[in-house]
């Protein structure tokens, strides 16, 4: 009996994210998982980097990581995953953002990482899926999504098939037990981690797939790479009961299971939030106030951008600028970091709030300032939108 297990490492810093945090974490994290991976040529890892982070390593003159990561990547140690560009909580914004999402994050890591960036499979930002993402994700070309366990509906958790959606996309569920104990280092030797691997205890081939923010390694939790990572590396050739995998691997190994419709939630969603019906908690929680103005004050922002890009082709060369710097605004702007900081389980930082709020807002005045002249309902509708913004936006700074 073998156990085929993956990481999935997750690696994300919101764009409007400090130039010190970045290196500390390039430092602390990055570079020492990747350098540990180039020692290790037989180990490999399913990766997510989020274009908006690939941008920024470039942009504060980290093209060494990237080149690691290349090579990594053609050495066949390094598996990438499709995403959304800017980290949006894809169940939390229409059907045609979720595209545009993905279609950015596909441009902009293939500009980097070339021919190397092929996913087959997909990381929805927090793991937060629905019905409307996994239509989406199937419809962009992926052939498998990760969800969270929580989301599996199926009687047994899926160790020795890989269940599938109505649709046909392939999902593969994360061990939440396993993953949430590395990430909060309750496991954090090689032995320990071997024998929770084991836990379903049969004689026959099984899979675990674990996925948890890369930062763990290095920035929160300290000596997550030197006592257990690279001991781990080191040990895996020499052992014949546990195998490292790509996430594709396991999906190639394993052979199809059943269909199912799986729960709206995230890798954040405990089983008493989907008992109060509160899918996605630390992004919309109908208790949180602030929760409900941001997702007021993003709505409206996207409807002004949608008014204003009708318009788009009568603009002239000023009017156009505008409205490009409104679009690319918004894209950023709808990051998830600004909910989760709102959150109050437990972490709250009126920064990031504010931060995020600062580029909605500035996108919706680009966007108003795009229409020409010759349209003035439309400049007055968007004025009494934007009134409405104004309202949601102040409510939120006034609970900070």
């Amino acid at each position: 009996m073998t156990i085929y297990f993956a990481f999935l490492f997750h690696i994300y810093q919101p764009p409007v994210q400090i130039p010190s945090v970045i290196n500390q974490i390039v430092h602390e994290s990055y570079k020492p998982i990747f350098e540990a991976l180039q020692d290790h040529p037989e180990a490999r890892i399913t990766l997510n980097i989020n274009g908006t982070l690939t941008e920024q390593l470039h942009d504060f003159g980290y093209d060494d990581l990237i080149g690691l990561m290349t090579t990594l990547a053609s050495r066949d140690q390094i598996e990438f995953t499709g995403s959304a560009k800017f980290h949006p909580l894809l169940p939390l914004i229409p059907e045609p953002e979720i595209r545009r999402q993905i279609q950015l994050n596909n441009e902009t890591n293939e500009h980097f990482f070339g021919k190397l960036y092929a996913p087959r499979g997909f990381f929805p930002p927090e793991m937060a899926i629905s019905e409307e993402v996994v239509k989406s994700v199937k419809k962009a070309g992926f052939e498998w999504m990760i969800a969270s366990g929580i989301a599996n509906t199926l009687p047994l958790f899926p160790t020795r098939t890989i269940s599938q959606a109505h649709n046909g996309l392939k999902l593969v569920f994360r061990d939440d037990y396993i993953s949430i104990d590395c990430a909060f280092d309750k496991i954090n030797n090689v032995e320990t981690f071997v024998n929770r691997l084991k836990y379903t205890n049969t004689s026959e081939d099984t899979y675990v797939v674990l996925a948890l923010d890369g930062e763990t390694f290095g920035h929160h939790v300290k000596h997550a790479i030197t006592d257990f990572l690279i001991p781990l590396l080191d040990t895996l050739p020499h052992r014949n009961d546990i195998n490292l995998c790509t996430v594709s691997e396991i999906v190639d190994k394993f052979p199809k299971g059943s269909k199912q419709a799986p729960r709206d939630s995230s890798w954040s969603t405990m089983p008493y939030d989907i008992a109060h019906d509160v899918p996605f908690p630390l992004w919309f929680d109908p208790g949180n106030a602030i929760h409900i103005e941001q997702h007021r004050f993003f709505m409206y922002a996207l409807t002004l951008i949608h008014l204003s890009a009708k318009y788009r082709e009568s603009m002239d060369p000023e009017r156009k600028e505008l409205f490009d710097n409104a679009r690319n605004l918004l894209d950023r702007g709808i990051h998830s970091c600004q909910q989760w900081w709102a959150s109050k389980r437990p972490w709250y930082s009126t920064d990031m709030i504010l931060r995020g709020l600062n580029e909605v807002l500035m996108a919706s005045v680009n966007a108003k300032r795009s229409i020409p002249d010759n349209a003035p309902d439309i400049k007055d509708a968007m004025e009494l939108i934007m009134e409405d913004m104004l309202i949601a936006q102040n409510r939120i700074i006034l609970s900070l």
